[in-house]
């Protein structure tokens, strides 16, 4: 009596290929979906309304004189989305955002740049301070917490110490596996204290969408 063929359905090879096929399938799909959507690491974040206390650069202005800094406006609103979509190339098309904030007197300028994405961490050129007869640096690497900001020490203080009314902050970062938020200065203006501006990337951190 001839023994009676088991279905493919039974066999373990057949069960095994197609718990694969499924497994592909559902991991494959939303994978698709998430991509043909532009996934979150292709969405931009989305900038705070306001950053340490100053308001996006084209409400600042607007406030101070719509009409007579209307082409500043254009300015800064073109500039902010070229340099986005420029980090966004740089980082193989992770989301990104860009965006200047300014005070209310328009004095002091900050630029905020966030990408889905991890950095590198930040770095200051090495300079032998002993043999240069310098207390500090020229650019100093300080790390406040989970951020890491670049300090330019303005020689003229006694000893050949920094001046703290002449040394400013260039940039701080904080960085992690899928997000990474910069903020520059633009000058020496309100950009004195580290410590600070690290509490306004943690503040962007926090609330880039």
């Amino acid at each position: 009596m001839p023994v009676p063929r088991r279905p493919l359905t039974a066999r373990p090879v057949v069960v095994g290929l197609i718990g694969v096929l499924v497994g592909a399938f559902l991991v494959g799909v939303p994978w698709l979906v998430l991509s043909l959507l532009g996934g979150p690491s292709g969405q931009a974040p989305t900038a705070p309304a306001n950053l340490g206390g100053l308001r996006r650069a084209e409400e600042a202005i607007a406030k101070v004189d719509a009409v007579r800094g209307k082409a500043s406006i254009d300015r800064i609103t073109k500039t902010d989305q070229e340099t986005a979509a420029r980090v966004s190339a740089a980082y193989d098309g992770a989301g990104a955002v860009v965006q200047e904030y300014q005070d209310e007197r328009l004095s002091r300028t900050l630029q905020l740049i966030a990408v889905r994405a991890p950095s590198p961490e930040l770095f200051a050129p090495y300079e032998d301070v002993q043999a240069l007869r310098e207390a500090k640096p020229g650019t100093e690497l300080v790390r406040i917490g989970a951020v890491q900001c670049l300090l330019h020490n303005t020689r003229g203080g006694p000893g050949n110490d920094p001046d703290p009314a002449l040394s400013f902050v260039t940039n701080c970062q904080r960085t992690g596996p899928g997000l990474t938020v910069t903020v520059r200065t633009n000058g020496i203006e309100g950009n004195h204290d580290p410590q600070e501006l690290a509490g306004i990337v943690e503040q962007a951190w926090r609330e880039v969408g």
